[in-house]
């Protein structure tokens, strides 16, 4: 079973066409598994249930993959996680204070 056999036609085309201008290549044959190119080495490889990897062509490129993240040669953009959104909210002088009762 593929991919265009679970989607119907108009959303089948428009996950290709997507995919296309996302820069990811999409190679299906009437009758075969789905195909894309391997975001590391861009070798043509399967995508589904039988490559571990997917969307990678193996374990090799998938840890290049992670070690990019890793290394912060890729990133999510947006605000530092150690940056606290309600720190200064602490020295706030009308902040009510509670006392809990000691047991």
């Amino acid at each position: 079973m593929s991919l265009k056999d679970l989607l119907t036609p108009e959303l089948y085309d428009e996950v290709v066409h997507d995919a296309h201008d996302s820069g990811v290549e999409i190679l299906e044959k009437e009758g075969q598994p789905l195909k894309v190119k391997c975001p590391i080495c861009k070798k043509e490889t399967v995508y589904d249930a039988s490559n571990p990897f997917r969307p990678f062509c193996s374990e090799k490129c998938r840890l290049i993959d992670l070690g990019a993240w890793a290394s912060d040669e890729r990133v999510i953009k947006g605000r530092p996680v150690d940056e606290d959104e309600d720190g200064e909210l602490l020295n706030d002088p009308n902040l009510r204070k509670y006392n809990f009762p000691k047991e």
